[in-house]
Formats: C-alpha cells, structure tokens, sequence
C-alpha cells in the first residue's frame, strides 16, 4: 500500500494556507503548515475592482432622466472564484509533483462550493474530508488543534 500523503487545504476565498498531514508513531498525528497565499483582489472592496464609474442609462419607460446601471454580477464574488480555480490548479500542480495523495479540503461554506467546483475530476476523487468552516485566522497551533478531531477521525476510514 502506497504511503499516505494527506494535505490540508484552509481557506476563505482570499488566503489559502496548505499544510501536510501524517502520523507518526512516536508523536501521533502531526500537521504541519508547508506555504500560504493571499489573494489582494479578492480583499478589495467591490467597487475597487470595477474598471471605472458604472454606465448610464436612460429609462425609457417614463422618460424620466438617467441613471447608473448596476453591475450584472458582483467583483467580490468573481475575484473569490478567480481565486478558487488558482487554487485548484495549485493543487493540480502539487498533485502532479507527488506532494499528496490525498486532500482534506477547509473552507468557509461558498468558498468550498467554488473550490469543488473548480476542481478537475482527478482532484475530486483524492478528496477525503470536507469541512464547511472559515478557520484561516487560527494561528498554526489554533488549527492544528481545531482540526484534529475534524480530520482524523475521517481519515481514518
């Protein structure tokens, strides 16, 4: 049976923090903090992202004057799912180079919905633990000890 190589992945849409996961005999369950990223578009307040002033429009209903047209979709909300397809092919990557065989995947709720839906079906299936949790402010120490008894115990299955 192959070694497991299990990673953790934390986010919340504009940090990702990756951590490698393992048991040793003599400590126990180790998890350990290997790089992290923070995304600066996906802070931005939403109208820091837009291009320029909104366009106008005339209502042609009443003849009534003009007025600004609202974005169709929200900038915030795209940057976060830029940022989510980043981490999936981050993760491709890592995959590739042999880093893990597994993945625990730790994100606030919509985050986790864009991340299962950025990654590829490979990715999919190396997945073994889902945990719906915004925990990307926790110090290492913090994490590790909140995600024990989240991650093990189904890992163990």
């Amino acid at each position: 049976m192959p070694r497991r190589r299990v990673w953790i992945v934390v986010t919340d849409g504009a940090r990702v923090r990756h951590f490698r996961a393992w048991y040793d005999p003599d400590g126990g369950h180790v998890i350990r903090p290997v790089r992290e990223e923070v995304y600066d578009p996906a802070r931005r307040k939403g109208e820091e992202l837009l291009a320029d002033r909104p366009g106008r429009t005339q209502n042609r209903s009443h003849d009534m004057g003009r007025h600004a047209m609202e974005p169709d979709t929200d900038p915030k909300r795209v940057e976060k799912e830029r940022f989510a397809r980043h981490v999936a092919e981050d993760l491709r990557e890592a995959f590739v180079a042999g880093e893990f065989n597994e993945l625990a995947l730790v994100a606030a709720p919509k985050t986790l919905g864009d991340l299962r839906a950025a990654l590829d079906d490979r990715l999919r299936g190396l997945v073994k633990v889902e945990v719906a949790k915004d925990l990307t402010t926790l110090s290492d120490t913090e994490l590790e000890a909140e995600l024990r008894p989240l991650i093990w115990p189904q890992l163990a299955e």
